[in-house]
């Protein structure tokens, strides 16, 4: 055998003379992590980033609208009207609370699933309903607490 002839083992080109490994071109071999390819990971990168963008800008109106619901109670001491107060207090004020819990913890979950090369954008378009849904509850529970009567 020559000097210069070359066999190939396990991805890595090896001198076939003493058994070194040879500089081979860039992007021979396998990539260090396995996952998404290409452009789905692109993909997956751009819509993750866009939903949390879309989430964080629904976190903030729904924690704003959830605080302003709070104005719901000045029509309290009018006479006719009955308002439970503990409830809907409690709810104008842990519902930003909530809201920001879940936001937090869908950006961390998609932080840690893109780590993984894992798809990420279901996590953030599942947040995305959470947080809608925290709000539409709380709407519905602090509209609940106040009775309006003639």
């Amino acid at each position: 055998m020559r000097s210069s002839s070359r066999a190939r083992r396990r991805d890595v080109v090896v001198d076939a003379s003493d058994g070194s490994p040879v500089a081979t071109p860039a992007g021979h071999g396998r990539e260090a992590r396995g996952g998404l390819h290409g452009g789905r990971r692109v993909a997956d990168v751009v819509a993750t980033i866009v939903l949390l963008l879309v989430g964080a800008l629904a976190a903030t109106t729904a924690g704003w609208g959830i605080a302003l619901l709070g104005l719901a109670f000045r029509s309290c001491g009018a006479p006719g009207n009955r308002c439970d107060e503990g409830l809907g207090s409690t709810v104008v004020t842990l519902g930003p609370v909530l809201v920001a819990v879940v936001f937090v913890v869908t950006v961390v979950l998609c932080v840690l699933r893109s780590v993984r090369r894992r798809t990420a954008w279901p996590v953030a378009l599942v947040g995305l309903v959470v947080l809608v849904v925290v709000f539409l509850v709380a709407r519905l529970v602090v509209g609940g607490t106040v009775t309006i009567g003639l």
